[in-house]
């Protein structure tokens, strides 16, 4: 109870004030030693009152949690609305100058000609009678500022311009004339104000007058007024107000422009074949009226919203969540600059939602918290059934569309009048909606805290969709509800079907389209389609309207367990109607009939194969699923907009994730497995037989070649080389000391050896530490482990607890538990989610290939758990499906993850408890304040095989800070990608690192099937044609299979000897080793530094006797060590820095 009672007087000092608890400080300096009076700690253990009791039951039951709570009341807090006193002033001052200093003028008919910076229908020529501009009847404040639920940076304020009736006739609101009429006000308005009226008021100057496309539709202008960039002062300045014509509700009757009403016509009968021809009777332009009505019924949903929050306490809260999740769920447009990602979403059809559930949840208003109401909208959006059901404002339960209204739109909430749909633009869009919604509730009911998945997140394209299709930038109309004509159409017949609205608008049109066809096509292959709009959503401009309006980009969440299945079976050819839509779907050129064994008959597309082993998909062999996305594109597009529409897959395509190669090494490796069972001369038993390498789990980039035998019967082959290590049962007779262990475990190979050579005909080569079994594909090096030579070392590393006084460990004991003991576990549990997650194969060779290109190769155990952690705990996102998305996730984790603060803990078999995972942190905390004293940032991982993390080798403190920022850069470019910023060949950026930050840089000897291999030939002055015998050809591959190892102990002592001067770099991939000075090695030192290994200069210092001399390094001697530890591996060194 006591506890209870604290934690309410956290959240509510004012009545802590009144209980004269939270007030008090637990201790004071004046009187350390006075006893607690007796009233006081009454009062501290009281019974909690009624209202307290509440309180805890409220927190318990629907928040699960105080820290979840606490997270909210946060985010609320930083959503209050500052106020701005220059905006209050700006606002009154613009109000009088719009309602009395506004000129009255007559603008000609011709609206084009008198306003060339603005767009205009004029459909059936220019107006017939000029237009009489007078000043708005009232001006008032509308939107989201009167009603305190901003939720952007930079605040905007709105302000509803009633424009005169005498400039309509009675059948303005046909054919876009209002819409005419109504851009030509505020040209005129604009044209005013940026001449003079603003100059000449105090308080309005220094402010910018545009133009704004009103959501995205530049055939909807309104004017922006904000500060000039030189004259803003400060924070406050980041506001802007926007001019909004509206009419008068009087002005039309509401059934003109209902739902079921026609109010556009085809500017030619030939033009419309997809509404009829000029004898039919006209179709419903649903869509189009409610863009009419927006204007008109600004003030009275302004006023409708503001009497539920005065109703509701909580409401203004529970929208605040609604936008902030939306914003997270990526429907909302997070600034106004270039190339956005944003949905037609509005904070206004987000208040009306959570009005609307406030209304009609049954609960008392003043009982109802922010978050019951953000819970109740989040509820209707997924328990309303939008393709056939509606939902008006104020009314309980929903109500079944009727045949026109479904035809209309996909989506209908309508106001309380039932005239405006106030979600006519979220129909495409709407399924996704839903899905976010009951991803929210579901996270919000199964996890204790879920702030980070609901609020905190971010959906970048980049981090969620494994293929995208973007349509290049539509026309500025793209967003405008018009009636579609023939140019709409794609290669398979119009774009409009019985699902699309005869006005619907173009950009929406496009994708309800390639929504429907890309789902229809992919069938399986396909998880989720997501639907953006990529430009600016308020677009601006001063004097020339912008050329290209938004384009349209689908994202797509494939199933990796189905993208290579080659053939899709349809229909029976006996079901016509099912065969006649399937081969409008695939074009009768692609759908084939086939017989099959069972003596069916089926429609059926057939798609290429691409090769096995590829590493990278090409334009000339595709994979299949962008076969499939590709004709469907083609096929159900213009092809001019077919032509310009980019496919998307990532750095490297669609390739395979589980390779052929990896499955054969399982068959070998299990046949290697029972003839070492089967041994019968060995005195143990064998208990089990570890595989080591990344190969086994799928996850090795590039495989290790094995050396040529000694016996010299390889003859040129070319196999790899797997390390794997075998466990014998526990016995008394092994001996205690490590050395006389490792003797034995040496003698037991050998007995192998000769056992494999005898019985079965393996050969097989032996060292004292490894024994190299040949196979035809493969040679697998065999060591002993032997759990009583390390169990000390065990104790010390892998312990839960953490460690407490004593010496650290032996460097040497742990390499050979890192060796014989860690990685053995660690590629068993890697192997089973690889299994059941075929993508992580995928994304760890990707990731590790980006690493390498990032000159840091040797670090593939960290990279594994990271991407291990990306698929076993995607939170705040859900599980990738793809590699490419996973390699985004992995650079976001590097990038965001705290790596100072928290510890990155990989539960790889699901089984740590809290108290292990206090232990975990327990170690963290005290390494992370041992490194207080350098400032060092490392990079943390511990799983329950290494609490610790002192088997894992991560990125040194140095390279942390160049890792992220490379993270970073590559996350960027893979992002700039998607949106249409850059080209195909941009990918490379994100694998190119300039060599040009080294000081050094030395190319090592080339791999088999490195790109510079003929680099060693021209070196030793072989020809590139094939000799008899192939004895050049045998003595480059000599070269070629140790090159690798030796690069590796290259690395090794360059790191041992220079360490101290530079950081050592290396790209095993290209072979490419780079060398960075560290700058502050170079500054003069003490003698003490003549300790180490690296060459130093003695400089005496002036001033005569008494003074040590100064120490700094020798850079000829660095630069002639490291010539001779590369001497004969390097094939060109470059001095970077002398330049």
């Amino acid at each position: 109870m006591a506890r209870g009672k604290k934690r309410k007087a956290g959240s509510a000092p004012e009545d802590a004030g009144e209980n004269g608890v939270a007030e008090q400080p637990s201790t004071t300096t004046e009187q350390p030693s006075k006893k607690p009076d007796k009233k006081g700690k009454a009062a501290l253990f009281k019974a909690p009152e009624a209202s307290e009791v509440l309180e805890i039951a409220k927190t318990r039951n629907l928040y699960k949690s105080n820290l979840f709570r606490l997270q909210l009341e946060e985010l609320l807090k930083e959503f209050c609305q500052r106020a701005i006193p220059r905006l209050e002033t700006v606002l009154k001052s613009l109000r009088s100058v719009l309602l009395e200093k506004l000129q009255c003028r007559e603008i000609q008919a011709d609206f084009a000609a008198e306003f060339p910076e603005l767009q205009f229908h004029q459909r059936g020529g220019p107006s017939p009678s000029p237009l009489a501009f007078a000043p708005p009847t009232r001006v008032d404040v509308v939107g989201s500022f009167l009603l305190n639920t901003s939720l952007k940076d930079a605040l905007e304020v709105d302000l509803s311009l009633e424009m005169p009736r005498e400039l309509f006739r009675s059948k303005d609101y046909l054919n876009f004339r209002y819409h005419d009429k109504r851009a030509a006000y505020i040209g005129e308005v604009k044209r005013q104000l940026s001449k003079g009226l603003l100059k000449g008021v105090e308080d309005l100057a220094g402010l910018d007058v545009e133009f704004e496309a009103l959501q995205g539709d530049c055939m909807r202008p309104c004017v922006a007024i904000r500060p000039r960039r030189d004259n803003a002062d400060g924070s406050d300045d980041h506001w802007t107000v926007r001019l909004l014509p509206t009419y008068s509700l009087e002005l039309w009757p509401e059934r003109m422009l209902s739902p079921e009403r026609n109010a556009l016509r085809p500017e030619k009968s030939g033009d419309a074949e997809d509404v009829g021809s000029a004898t039919a009777a006209p179709v419903p332009t649903a869509l189009y009226n409610s863009l009419v009505l927006e204007d008109g019924r600004m003030r009275i949903h302004l006023e409708m919203l503001h009497k539920v929050l005065s109703q509701f306490p909580a409401m203004r809260d529970a929208v605040m969540l609604l936008k902030r999740w939306a914003l997270a769920s990526g429907f909302l447009a997070q600034a106004s600059g270039s190339r956005c990602v944003f949905t037609p979403m509005n904070g206004f059809a987000l208040s009306f939602l959570a009005a609307h559930a406030g209304l009609t949840s049954n609960v008392a208003p003043a009982q109802t918290s922010s978050f019951q109401l953000f819970k109740l909208a989040l509820s209707m959006l997924v328990s309303t059934d939008w393709a056939s059901q509606k939902v008006i404002f104020g009314k309980e339960g929903t109500a079944a569309l009727s045949a026109a209204e479904a035809q209309a739109c996909s989506a209908h909430f309508y106001d309380a009048d039932g005239s405006l749909n106030v979600f006519w633009r979220l129909a495409p869009f709407i399924d996704e909606v839903r899905w976010e919604a009951q991803r929210a509730l579901k996270i919000l009911d199964a996890v204790a805290d879920p702030f980070e998945d609901v609020f905190g997140r971010r959906v970048l394209p980049e981090l969620v969709w494994d293929l995208v299709v973007r349509t290049p930038q539509l026309s500025t109309r793209a967003l405008c509800p018009d009636l579609f004509t023939g140019s709409a159409s794609g290669n398979n017949g119009a774009v409009s079907s019985s699902r699309l609205p005869a006005d619907s608008p173009e950009a929406y049109a496009w994708c309800q389209q390639l929504r429907t066809v890309l789902l229809a096509g992919l069938t399986d292959r396909c998880l989720r389609v997501a639907i953006r709009l990529v430009g600016e959503p308020g677009m601006r401009w001063r004097s020339k309207v912008p050329a290209t309006g938004v384009a349209v980009m689908v994202g797509l969440v494939l199933d990796p367990t189905n993208l290579d299945r080659a053939l899709d079976r349809g229909p029976s050819s006996q079901d016509q109607v099912a065969a006649e839509q399937f081969r409008a779907l695939w074009g009768a050129a692609k759908s084939e009939l086939r017989r099959f064994k069972d003596g069916s008959i089926l429609e059926c597309v057939v798609w290429s194969k691409p090769p096995p082993g590829r590493k990278v998909e090409s334009r000339k062999q595709p994979a299949v699923v962008t076969q499939i996305v590709r004709h469907l594109v083609a096929q159900h597009l213009p092809k001019p907009l077919a032509q310009d529409t980019d496919v998307v897959t990532g750095p490297l395509g669609m390739v395979a994730n589980l390779e052929e190669r990896e499955r054969r090494l399982w068959a070998t490796f299990e046949t290697f497995r029972t003839h070492l069972c089967q041994l019968s001369s060995l005195p143990l038993t064998i208990k089990d037989i570890h595989p080591v390498d990344a190969s086994f789990s799928y996850m090795d980039p590039l495989p290790t070649l094995a050396p040529p035998a000694a016996s010299g019967s390889d003859g040129g082959l070319r196999r790899n080389l797997h390390h794997v290590v075998v466990e014998f049962e526990s016995s008394g007779r092994w001996p205690d000391d490590p050395t006389a262990a490792q003797k034995v475990a040496g003698a037991l190979l050998l007995q192998i050896r000769e056992e494999l050579g005898s019985d079965l005909g393996i050969e097989a080569d032996a060292t004292e530490t490894f024994l190299d079994v040949r196979y035809p594909e493969a040679v697998f090096r065999l060591q002993v482990f032997h759990p009583h030579e390390l169990r000390e070392t065990a104790n010390k590393v892998t312990n839960l607890r953490p460690p407490t006084g004593g010496p650290p460990p032996c460097e040497q004991a742990v390499a050979r538990l890192r060796d014989l003991w860690w990685r053995p576990r660690l590629r068993a549990s890697l192997r089973g989610h690889v299994l059941q997650r075929p993508a992580m194969a995928g994304a760890a060779r990707l990731c590790k290939r980006w690493m390498a290109s990032q000159m840091l190769s040797g670090y593939e155990e960290f990279v594994e758990h990271l991407v291990a952690y990306v698929f076993l705990h995607p939170s705040p996102f859900e599980a990738p499906t793809s590699p490419q998305v996973a390699f985004c996730r992995f650079c976001w984790l590097l990038e965001n993850f705290d790596w100072q603060r928290e510890p990155l803990v990989l539960d790889l078999d699901g089984k740590l408890t809290e108290a292990e995972r206090m232990s975990l942190r327990e170690s963290f905390e005290r390494q992370q304040g041992a490194q207080k004293a350098t400032s060092s940032l490392s990079l943390w991982v511990a799983t329950r095989f290494d609490p610790h993390a002192m088997l894992i080798r991560s990125p040194t403190a140095t390279l942390v800070t160049w890792l992220r920022r490379r993270a970073q850069q590559a996350l960027g470019t893979c992002g700039k990608r998607l949106l249409g910023g850059s080209t195909a060949t941009d990918w490379r950026m994100v694998f190119q690192l300039d060599t040009a930050a080294f000081d050094l840089c030395l190319r090592l000897l080339p791999l088999p099937d490195d790109p510079h291999a003929n680099q060693v030939e021209e070196s030793a002055g072989k020809s590139t044609k094939k000799k008899k015998g192939g004895r050049a050809a045998d003595k480059l591959a000599a070269a070629q299979l140790v090159s690798r190892e030796a690069a590796q102990k290259l690395v090794h002592g360059l790191r041992k000897q220079l360490s101290p001067v530079c950081l050592v770099l290396y790209d095993e991939q290209n072979q490419l080793l780079g060398i960075k000075w560290r700058p502050s090695a170079f500054l003069p030192q003490g003698p003490n530094v003549l300790m180490g290994s690296t060459s130093y200069t003695v400089v005496a210092q002036k001033g005569g006797d008494g003074k040590a001399p100064l120490i700094v390094p020798n850079v000829l001697c660095l630069l002639s060590n490291v010539a001779s530890l590369a001497q004969g591996l390097a094939l060109d060194a470059q001095v970077l820095g002398s330049k």
